[in-house]
């Protein structure tokens, strides 16, 4: 399937943290035929290739939860109060339009102060978060319980130069490089098994990623992010350019022997990539995974990405592709376990 299909289906208005069951059936029919699927109690889905007794075995993962919000409180007049769920950026919010997740969906706008009205340019904050669907407050009731979740409305938009916009990429590009790095190995005799592991509120707690290392015992992971893209404001050595192909992180709680074998199979294939330095954590699942057990050597390489945690992140195609190929191929040598 093309590239640019497999994300539109992915960035469906699904999956907020705390419901990646939404987004089962979507893994299931994106993932080559023949891939066992099943999920985990705590919303994991996990596809594996290869027999249950080969070594060693590694993991994959990219997170399949996205942000969005959670509703906490309906008011006499039918106005909805919520809260973030992940780390969004309240500044986009005024104004946009949401999907409200209750018994059906219905439609709803964020409630913005005129500009001529308000006291400060500070904006919207976490706690005054308010929702506005035009319904009386039996209506709403009807409808919406405490604990719907909220997605802000975006549309699919393609940009220029094999670019595109929706919200959702973070992390729905990263389960993207996971489907096509399947695709890539589907039909190939390799050296080990693999576990494609579209993990559970990364957003929230890293819970997800935590979770299936402990349950597979990998004998090594990956995990699949995105990362800052460059652009106006964003510092150089913590982003990479759009369509350099990927960002590889060097930091101390990941593997220096993954990251220089991932850097090696970039270099082999002629595939550039940036690289982003980090003195502790990371910030995402590689952090948990690396930590599980007695521990997991873990790598991480990120997809490029503007405007993150808006409705309009934005990225390019080339981008996913040329991750996968990097982790097809390191799958195919066995990762560092048969190094």
């Amino acid at each position: 399937m093309e590239t640019v299909e497999i994300l539109r289906q992915l960035c469906e208005d699904k999956g907020v943290s705390g419901n990646e069951y939404e987004m089962t059936d979507v893994i299931k029919k994106l993932l080559p035929e023949g891939i066992n699927v099943y999920t985990t109690e705590n919303g994991n889905i996990i596809a594996n290739l290869g027999n249950d007794d080969d070594k060693p075995l590694i993991m994959l993962d990219a997170h399949i939860d996205r942000i969005g919000l959670i509703v906490t409180y309906i008011d006499e007049r039918g106005f909805i109060k919520a809260e973030p769920v992940g780390g969004i950026d309240l500044r986009s919010l005024p104004g946009s339009a949401v999907t409200i997740q209750g018994s059906e969906e219905i439609m709803g706008v964020i409630c913005s102060i005129p500009p001529h009205l308000s006291k400060d340019d500070n904006g919207i904050t976490r706690d005054k978060i308010w929702i506005d669907t035009g319904l009386s407050a039996e209506e709403v009731n009807e409808i919406v319980s405490l604990g719907d979740r909220v997605l802000l409305k975006s549309h699919f938009r393609t940009l220029l130069e094999n670019k595109f916009a929706v919200s959702g990429l973070d992390n729905r590009a990263g389960c993207a490089v996971l489907i096509k790095c399947a695709e890539m190995l589907s039909s190939e005799k390799l050296p080990c098994r693999v576990s494609f592991v579209f993990s559970s509120q990364e957003e929230t707690n890293e819970s997800g990623g935590r979770t299936a290392a402990f349950l597979l015992d990998p004998d090594e992971a990956i995990a699949v992010d995105v990362g800052f893209a460059k652009q106006d404001g964003v510092p150089s050595d913590k982003s990479g350019a759009m369509g350099c192909g990927a960002i590889i992180t060097i930091a101390p709680v990941l593997s220096r022997k993954i990251t220089d074998k991932l850097k090696s199979i970039a270099r082999e294939l002629d595939i550039k990539c940036d690289y982003e330095t980090d003195g502790g954590t990371t910030g995402t699942n590689a952090d948990a995974i690396s930590a599980s057990r007695g521990g997991v050597p873990c790598g991480l390489i990120s997809v490029p990405e503007k405007n993150m945690h808006t409705q309009t992140e934005t990225l390019c195609i080339d981008d996913i592709e040329k991750t996968a190929s990097i982790l097809a191929e390191y799958v195919k040598r066995g990762g560092i376990s048969c190094a």
